[in-house]
């Protein structure tokens, strides 16, 4: 009983205590579920605190984030053909300006629209390809901030191919120079021994190398760098550089810089580098020179700019590095971003940080926008100047010695910034520094120009200030239209591609040449048609108005006021673009008047040669070069300034040739020691020792050379002259003095008491066959001036054959009893000057010339030469006398003094007006037409098709009249129609050459064919107006411009088919053909076979006959030839008595009449001339007159003499004159 109740209890106290352990786990549950509940609280406070935190932290980041992904989900569309775009840009475009890659990037753009390839509307290389803050880093490096620069950075930073920088500045290289400090960059050139070891260093090591200065020839021992040629040898990458595999680190960088302007590299060179432009630009320039002007100006600002664009730049490194840390956190935390704090630290810290890169920066930005305020005050200052500097730059395409450095101009720039005058009021403190920086450039840079030159720089100065210039006093006053300045370079050609052709609505008034005429409907239309009518009404008033038929009648209407209203409707140089329309041997005046009006007397007048103030200008580094000229000789001068430093002892001359290089290098160092003054004489004797004269001057190490040292270099302009030291130097030019009176003074000035009385025995005749003699040495050297009409070929006569020829007379006054004037003439027109002379037809001239100067009239009392009252032979006196009278000649001669007619005056003006204008236009850009107007290539595509179309084909031969190719007995062709077949051959190839080369041009335009060299040589020839030098090579010569000669060209195809199938004509265009004497020789050989004399004894002997118009002619004459298409250069017919007569006023070419050609006997002909007391004019192709030999033994440009008809006149007054038959003009 007690077993079971005890059982019994058991399992009750079982059951209990199964109660209670139940109970109790679910009050260990319960209370673990309080636990888990506590901590999934107090984690959920913890987590709702880090999501507030969070929230709050990324809060304003949502916001941008938000935007900027709407953004890209909106540019996602642009992505690849902003790729696409990006990757050509990088490939192809570094060769190119700013201009031409923008252009370039519109067709891309356009053409991919076009394939539904979407690009960016505002794509920009920079956005797609770069950071900005890599870009500030960039600046910051020193690369300019403009966006040619950005995109230069771009190509040499994300190219597949190593850089090669065209940098003629050195923008370049000291941007990689300092880019490349953190990789230790190593600095060398081609010319440096030991470069090839420092490159295989820099492989190895995975360091930086900038190769500078290279030339058009790259070094073949570079090609497996270029190229890239990797290759892997057991898991270790490789380059063989020439025989040893170096190994290569992938952290090496490949740079190249050349300092020429316009290099040209071989196609095999461009396809293994990225060639990048960095010449700097106008904007680019300014803003550099805009810190330097800050820098003198406001130094505490520009240091607080600086600091501050340094502080901006790694303010928002650090907060785009933030951003990407956040980003970074967000992408790893996972699933849960609450379960740690690091985020919310790393966030917190991150904006703690950014808020004060935030206030730094908004600090920052309000500094500098009061800093650039100031900066934006003193740019006038940086605009001139980096206006200056590219007229400065430009110069060096007209003269290969006329180069100036960036750091050079930058240096004088600095220097006028610091001793310009001062003043407190920051307006005038502008003024005062435009104006006298301007002043001293020009001082600075004409010393080293040649006179020629001098107006052409201030002409450009001035034009390029109106043109560009938009932040001075000229804002309001005047600016040159881009209009009116493709007017003035293309005169009426400007207006292709814009205007349509058709009737000028203003009849041209009888006294206005039709070209003229022409131009000035150009002039007003191009104009009105881009929306400037300053010239509209121009012909109106012109044709109405009598005042202005007086004005343009003026021989100096250029110093006239224009008739009212227009001398104050139009600027000066609106004016000027009128005359210069109306009277193109104008132009140099109306240039020189612009310069006078905008910039004052100063620039229109050459500055004294001072070497002294060159010498004070120079420090011991920096060359003084002598750029020489004719005659011109500093040796003297250099005398005299070493005379007045105390120098005579210390100054070494050395001439260059062949084995004087190294006694030069020695005289150079042991002045570099001592201080002496080392001259190098003719320079361009000694190409070959240029280079070794450049790496010495490299070499100075400033510290280390005596401060008194100067090199001294004299060289005739040449390309071989190393460009480093002529852009380190002070170049000067000293040329003989131009003009008579200026020539005289200078003979007499140079002759001594001595030399003037030292002919005791004769001293009346001896001075004034002195005077006589020195006076025929000015003339002949001032008949140059007057190009072909004055000589054939311009002869560099020296002082020296005056000094021969003056002792030469003294000598023979002292041993003849009388004065032999035979002997004297002979010996020195034919001797002295003569032995100068290469032109048989400037050895009878040169005889002539010195007749009129050194003849017996000149010993007689009261003679005036050329029977002018100006100029006589002062009676025997003293030096001083003669040296004042001299003082009294005209400054401005007459041509008769020179025995040219007035006219030859308006030759000499338009062969300056165009040598001007030619300079000009070389150192432009290549210009299009006018605002509006057709693209340079759609011009030339036009032309060049209607040449097609108005260029006939050659008739085939079997199309040949009977007469024509008719035979003689003997079965032969005719001699005359023998040289019709040779002439027509010859046209027949050169229409080939030339439509051939049309139907290619049009293609390379259209790009279906390759643009090569020499049709790239057509179509600048086409948009300058010149024939084409492939047209040229086949060619007769001819000095038209394009349109004309292709006129021309029509019209001698034209009279060579018509002799074809017509017959011989009753009238030969001598003109047409490609070689007359040719002809004349066929002719005469006809009359020799008809009358069986043989031809060794005849000639032709010309007749004028009274026929002016050939197409009149009736019949052939009896014997000999008829000819027509003469022009008489140097006087004029007279028709009425069949004589040579001077030439009426203003009229410079005269049209023969028809010209019977009479075979006659050799004897018979010269008997005629003799007793005819016959002129012997030459005939020559064009204008030029000088020729030289050809493969047949003739003249490629004299063709005969020809008898002509003349009154009483002596034959030497019509030799001094120049007088001479053209076959064709130049226009």
């Amino acid at each position: 009983m007690y077993a079971e109740l005890l059982a019994l209890m058991k399992a009750e106290l079982k059951l209990v205590m199964d109660n209670v352990a139940s109970l109790e786990a679910q009050l260990a549950a319960a209370q673990r579920k309080a636990a888990q509940l506590e901590a999934d609280a107090e984690d959920c406070v913890i987590k709702l605190d880090r999501a507030e935190k969070l929230l709050a932290g990324l809060g304003n980041e949502s916001v941008r984030w938000n935007a900027a992904s709407e953004v890209l989900e909106k540019n996602l569309k642009f992505v690849i053909g902003n790729i696409v775009l990006a990757g050509g840009f990088i490939a192809y475009t570094g060769p190119f300006t700013a201009e031409f890659r923008r252009s370039l990037v519109a067709k891309w753009k356009q053409q991919a629209d076009g394939v539904g390839l979407l690009c960016d509307p505002n794509w920009k290389a920079a956005d797609v390809l770069v950071d900005p803050a890599e870009v500030r880093m960039w600046n910051i490096q020193t690369l300019p901030s403009d966006d040619l620069s950005v995109e230069n950075g771009l190509m040499v930073t994300r190219g597949r191919r190593w850089p090669l920088m065209v940098d003629p500045q050195g923008q370049a290289n000291r941007w990689v120079r300092n880019m490349g400090k953190e990789n230790n960059i190593i600095i060398t050139k081609l010319s440096d021994g030991t470069y090839l070891r420092k490159l295989e260093s820099c492989i190895r090591n995975g360091h930086s190398i900038l190769i500078e200065n290279v030339e058009e020839v790259l070094d073949p021992a570079l090609e497996p760098v270029l190229t890239k040629a990797l290759f892997k040898r057991g898991g270790q990458l490789l380059l063989r550089l020439g025989t040893e595999d170096v190994p290569y680190d992938e952290n090496f960088a490949f740079y190249v810089t050349t300092k020429m302007a316009n290099p040209h590299y071989l196609p095999e060179v461009c396809i293994k580098v990225t060639v990048i432009n960095f010449t700097v630009t106008l904007l680019g320039l300014e803003e550099q020179l805009v810190a330097e002007v800050v820098g003198n100006e406001r130094p505490d600002l520009a240091q607080q700019r600086q600091e501050l664009v340094v502080q901006i730049a790694a303010d928002k490194k650090t907060q785009d590095d933030l951003e990407q840390l956040i980003l970074k956190l967000l992408a790893e935390a996972g699933g849960d971003v609450l379960k740690d704090d690091t985020l919310i630290v790393t966030l917190d810290q991150s904006k703690r940080t950014g808020l004060e890169c935030q206030e730094r920066m908004q600090v920052a930005d309000k500094a500098m926008t009061e800093i650039d305020a100031v900066r934006e005050k003193l740019r006038p200052v940086a605009t001139r100047a980096s206006i200056l500097y590219f007229v400065v730059a430009d110069l060096a395409n007209i003269d290969p010695m006329y180069q100036y450095s960036l750091e050079f101009f930058v240096l004088l720039f600095q220097g006028r910034l610091r001793d310009a005058e001062q003043s407190e009021d920051i307006n005038k403190r502008i003024d005062i520094l435009v104006d006298d920086f301007t002043r001293f450039i020009f001082l600075n840079i004409c010393r080293g120009l040649f006179e020629d030159h001098k107006l052409l720089f201030s002409f450009l100065i001035t034009v390029q200030i109106l043109r560009n210039e938009v932040h001075s006093k000229f804002l309001n006053k005047i600016t040159i239209k881009p209009t009116e300045w493709l007017f003035f370079l293309r005169n009426a050609e400007a207006g292709k591609g814009v205007l349509e052709d058709g009737e000028i609505s203003v009849a041209c008034p009888a006294w206005v040449d039709k070209t003229a005429w022409v131009k000035l409907d150009v002039l007003e239309r191009l104009t009105a048609h881009n929306g400037e009518m300053q010239f509209v009404g121009l012909k109106e008033a012109i044709a109405h108005d009598s005042g202005w038929e007086a004005f343009c009648r003026s021989d100096d209407m250029y110093q006239q006021p224009m008739p009212k209203p227009w001398d104050k409707k139009l600027t000066a140089f609106q004016q000027a673009l009128v005359i210069k329309s109306m009277r193109e041997n104008f132009l140099n005046f109306v240039a020189r008047n612009v310069v006078f009006h905008e910039l004052g007397q100063l620039f229109i007048e050459s500055p004294p040669f001072n070497l002294a103030s060159c010498y004070a200008d120079s420090v011991a580094t920096m060359p003084l070069i002598f750029v020489l000229s004719a005659g011109a000789d500093p040796t003297e001068y250099l005398l005299t300034l070493a005379a007045e430093k105390g120098y005579t002892e210390k100054l070494h001359f050395i001439s260059l040739g062949q084995g004087q290089g190294p006694k030069a290098e020695a005289l150079i160092k042991l002045g570099w020691d001592t201080g002496d003054w080392v001259c190098l004489q003719n320079c361009h004797l000694a190409d070959s020792w240029m280079p070794r004269l450049e790496a010495i001057q490299e070499s100075q190490v400033p510290d280390k050379i005596n401060p008194d040292y100067r090199l001294w270099l004299t060289s005739m302009p040449s390309p071989k002259f190393p460009v480093p030291v002529l852009q380190s130097g002070i170049k000067i030019t000293n040329e003989p003095p131009k003009g008579l009176r200026a020539n005289l003074g200078r003979t007499y000035q140079d002759i001594g008491e001595d030399v003037f009385e030292s002919c005791p025995s004769k001293p009346a005749e001896f001075k004034k066959l002195l005077f006589g003699l020195a006076f025929f040495h000015a003339v002949i050297l001032e008949r140059r001036k007057f190009g072909p009409i004055g000589w054939n070929i311009p002869y560099e006569w020296m002082d020296s054959d005056f000094q021969v020829s003056r002792e030469q007379v003294r000598m023979y006054l002292v041993s003849q009893p009388d004065v032999p004037w035979i002997t004297l003439r002979y010996i020195i027109a034919e001797v002295n000057y003569g032995g100068r002379v290469t032109d048989d037809k400037d050895v009878r001239l040169i005889s002539a010339v010195l007749k009129g100067y050194f003849g017996e009239r000149i010993l007689e009392k009261g003679f005036k030469f050329a029977n002018l009252q100006e100029y006589w032979i002062p009676e025997e006196g003293s030096l001083q006398e003669t040296r004042d009278y001299l003082k009294s000649l005209p400054m401005d001669e007459d041509p008769r003094i020179f025995g040219l007619h007035p006219n030859a005056l308006i030759t000499a003006q338009f062969n300056q007006a165009k040598k001007f204008l030619d300079t000009v236009v070389s150192v432009q850009p290549r210009i299009s037409s006018g605002g509006g107007g057709k693209k340079p290539e759609e011009i030339v595509a036009d032309m060049a098709q209607e040449f097609l179309q108005r260029i006939p084909d050659a008739v085939k031969s079997k199309m040949a009249h009977a007469e024509t190719y008719k035979k003689t007995p003997q079965g032969g062709i005719v001699s005359v129609g023998v040289f019709h077949s040779q002439e027509y051959a010859r046209i027949e190839k050169l229409i080939k050459v030339v439509k051939s080369s049309l139907v290619m041009l049009g293609k390379a335009i259209k790009g279906t064919v390759l643009m090569s060299a020499e049709l790239e040589g057509m179509f600048n020839a086409f948009q300058e107006q010149k024939v084409p030098g492939n047209w040229g090579k086949v060619a007769y010569p001819c000095l038209k411009p394009l349109n004309s000669w292709v006129v021309d060209f029509i019209a001698r195809i034209g009279f060579l088919v018509k002799w074809l199938v017509e017959g011989p004509p009753l009238s030969y265009w001598i003109s047409c053909f490609f070689f007359p004497q040719g002809f004349m020789t066929a002719a005469l050989q006809l009359h020799a076979r008809k009358t069986k004399i043989p031809i060794d004894t005849l000639e032709f002997f010309s007749e004028v006959t009274a026929v002016q118009d050939s197409t009149t002619v009736q019949s052939p004459p009896p014997n000999g030839v008829n000819i027509h298409g003469l022009f008489l250069q140097g006087c004029g017919w007279d028709m009425s008595k069949g004589l040579l007569k001077e030439s009426d006023k203003d009229v410079v070419f005269v049209e023969m009449p028809v010209i019977h050609l009479e075979p006659l006997a050799i004897t018979d002909s010269s008997k005629r001339v003799i007793d005819g007391n016959l002129y012997m004019c030459p005939i020559y192709k064009t204008s030029e007159r000088k020729g030289t030999l050809s493969t047949t033994g003739h003249s490629t440009n004299f063709v005969k003499f020809f008898p002509l008809s003349q009154d009483e006149a002596d034959t030497a007054h019509w030799i001094a004159r120049g007088v001479a038959m053209l076959c064709m003009l130049d226009d």
